[in-house]
């Protein structure tokens, strides 16, 4: 049997709804006084509000000021790229081998330094602090193993192989003299250990990274700092400690001069925009617009000298290549 409908259906049109009158469930802000102000932005004494917050945001407590602009403010961030040659033998004559290799970079140094004929001390010497570095050694093909005093043996794998030992030297307290010494001990802080195998087709092997940022970030330990020179002119920080020695003994690698090691370095660092810089710039006063450089009545045309400029750096661009 068929179900029946549950709706009933409604007889007639239906009934328009009447509309409840608003309650109390919606609400009505309060009026409020109208604040004036003057032109300077502060309410006008004209209101009443005693006592009131006043409509004042920090933006307005301090009127903007254009009587000055920077000029001078950003930093280089700059990559210095460095190779060199990793040997044993002392360049002075000792008899004794060096198979530690200490690099060093000055902190004093400006590398965009073009105000010389100013004082030094307004600007000349920047902090040139080194951020991060890499460190690369270039294997050689068909190395041969020499034994001190003898001849060399054929080349081999085994002879061919070599492992590089960096480390940057950290230190509690600075050196406090001039002249390096012995009680200036470093301790080994950031360690790499890297197995270089020989190669057909030599290509770079990267034997270490410093993040100096992250290195000396604690402050505990401290970067190896050694002043040198009157006044402590000179400033250098050993970077990385370098040496390479056999692998199954870990003794030195080389012995002898008779061939060396390429080493690939690359330097980031942060070097300061000097407050004082020069720029070949000059006016020169005649009496037309036709010759530029020409003179009717005046002072001769001479080339444009250093004068003191402000310079700072917008962007780096590529647009001649």
């Amino acid at each position: 049997m068929p179900q029946k409908s549950k709706s009933k259906a409604k007889a007639g049109p239906s009934k328009p709804k009447t509309p409840k009158s608003a309650k109390s469930d919606v609400y009505c802000a309060p009026q409020q006084t109208e604040i004036k102000c003057n032109s300077w932005g502060i309410p006008s004494l004209d209101t009443h509000g005693f006592g009131s917050a006043l409509p004042m945001t920090v933006s307005t407590l301090y009127a903007k000021s254009s009587t000055g602009s920077v000029t001078v403010k950003n930093e280089l961030g700059l990559v210095v790229t460095d190779f060199f040659n990793y040997g044993v033998v002392d360049p002075g004559g000792s008899p004794v081998a060096q198979p530690v290799s200490n690099y060093f970079w000055e902190l004093n140094q400006n590398l965009f330094e073009n105000g010389g004929t100013f004082p030094a001390d307004l600007g000349g010497d920047t902090f040139c602090r080194v951020r991060s570095l890499k460190v690369w050694i270039l294997p050689r093909s068909g190395i041969a193993s020499f034994v001190q005093g003898g001849p060399p043996s054929q080349p081999t794998n085994a002879a061919a192989m070599f492992t590089v030992n960096c480390q940057t030297p950290g230190v509690a307290i600075l050196p406090t003299t001039n002249v390096p010494s012995v009680s200036d001990r470093a301790f080994a802080l950031n360690t790499q250990v890297t197995n270089v195998l020989p190669q057909v087709d030599t290509k770079w092997k990267c034997v270490f990274a410093c993040n100096m940022q992250k290195t000396f970030q604690s402050g505990v330990a401290r970067p190896y700092i050694q002043p040198f020179g009157a006044n402590r002119t000179s400033q250098a920080q050993c970077l990385f400690q370098m040496t390479v020695v056999n692998p199954a003994t870990g003794k030195p690698f080389l012995t002898t001069e008779d061939y060396s090691l390429r080493v690939k370095v690359q330097i980031v660092i942060d070097q300061p925009m000097a407050t004082l810089q020069q720029a070949k710039l000059s006016v020169f006063r005649n009496e037309e617009f036709t010759s530029p450089a020409l003179e009717q009545n005046g002072i001769p045309y001479s080339p444009p000298p250093l004068s003191y400029a402000q310079i700072n750096l917008r962007s780096v661009m590529d647009h001649l290549s």
